[in-house]
C-alpha cells in the first residue's frame, strides 16, 4: 500500500511539473531573444545609426518562438535604461537607432514579451568637424619582401570636433569608410583593405581610440620591379554631406626588396 501511494504521489509531482514547465506553440509567442553586437558604438545627433557600408543599420535583434522561427519585429522593443538613455535616442522604421540628444553613455535593451536582453552601450556625438590623418607611422610596402608582414601596412584616420579655441574631441565609435583610390598596377595585380587583425575585406571600420585603422595589403605581380604607390581615400559623411578634410587621400609607397649592406 505504502508503495502504491509512493507511486501516485510521484505521479502527481511529474504532472504538476510538466504543466509549469509546458512549452507554449503559439507561432507570435517570444520564446527566446538575440541580441548581438551593435553596428556601430556612436551616433550623430539627428543621424541615424550606421552599418559597414555606411548606410542606415538596423539593431540586430531576433526573438524566435517554439520552433526556431523568427517572431514579427512588432512584437520587440528598444528600451533605454535610465532617464539620460531615454532621452538620447529614438527609434525609427525598422528598428533603426536614431540620435536626438549628446550622451557620453546610452545604455540600451531589447524586449520582447517576458523576456529581456543583456545591456547595450553607445554614444551619441555631436556633428563632427574634421576628418584628419591618424597615427600612421610606416608609410611603405615592400611589396617583393621575403618578410611576408612587410607586404602590409596599418594607415588611421582621426576624426574630431573642434569648435574655435575649443579643445579638439575625438569621436570615438563612429564609422569611417576607406578605399583604395589608386594603386600602381605595373607592380600590383590588387590591393585590399583588412581589419588590423587581418581576415576578410572590408569597407569601413569604427574610430576607437581616436583613430579608425585599416591594414593595407598589397598583391604583387610575379616578377615585378621598381617603385610606386598606392592612394587610401578615407571619408566621413553627415546626412549625405562630407565633413571637412573629406575624402582624405593617405598615400603609401610600393618598396621593392633590398638586401641592406
Amino acid at each position: 500500500m505504502r508503495a502504491q501511494r509512493g507511486t501516485v504521489a510521484a505521479l502527481l509531482l511529474a504532472a504538476v511539473v510538466a504543466g509549469c514547465t509546458e512549452i507554449s506553440t503559439d507561432p507570435q509567442r517570444p520564446l527566446s531573444l538575440q541580441f548581438d553586437s551593435l553596428p556601430a558604438l556612436a551616433i550623430v545627433v539627428g543621424d541615424t545609426m550606421r552599418g559597414g557600408d555606411l548606410l542606415p543599420a538596423r539593431v540586430p535583434v531576433k526573438v524566435f518562438n517554439s520552433n526556431g522561427s523568427a517572431v514579427s519585429d512588432s512584437q520587440i522593443r528598444l528600451l533605454g535604461i535610465d532617464s539620460t538613455s531615454v532621452r538620447a535616442f529614438t527609434v525609427i522604421g525598422g528598428l533603426q537607432l536614431r540620435g536626438i540628444v549628446e550622451a557620453a553613455a546610452v545604455r540600451i535593451v531589447a524586449q520582447a514579451g517576458s523576456l529581456q536582453s543583456q545591456t547595450q552601450t553607445f554614444a551619441v556625438h555631436p556633428r563632427p568637424t574634421l576628418l584628419g590623418i591618424g597615427d600612421t607611422l610606416a608609410d611603405s610596402i615592400v611589396y617583393d619582401g621575403i618578410d611576408t608582414t612587410k607586404r602590409f601596412r596599418d594607415v588611421s584616420a582621426t576624426l574630431y570636433r573642434k569648435v574655435g579655441d575649443s579643445t579638439a574631441r575625438f569621436l570615438d565609435g563612429l564609422r569611417v569608410r576607406f578605399r583604395v583610390a589608386s594603386f600602381t598596377d605595373s607592380i600590383l595585380d590588387s590591393v585590399r583593405i583588412l581589419p588590423t587583425t587581418g581576415g576578410r575585406a572590408i569597407s569601413s571600420t569604427l574610430v576607437t581610440g581616436g583613430l579608425a585603422t585599416v591594414k593595407v595589403k598589397a598583391y604583387p605581380k610575379a616578377g615585378a620591379r621598381g617603385r610606386g604607390s598606392v592612394s587610401v581615400e578615407a571619408t566621413f559623411s553627415v546626412f549625405g554631406r562630407p565633413v571637412a578634410g573629406s575624402p582624405l587621400l593617405l598615400p603609401v609607397t610600393l618598396v621593392p626588396f633590398t638586401i641592406v649592406p
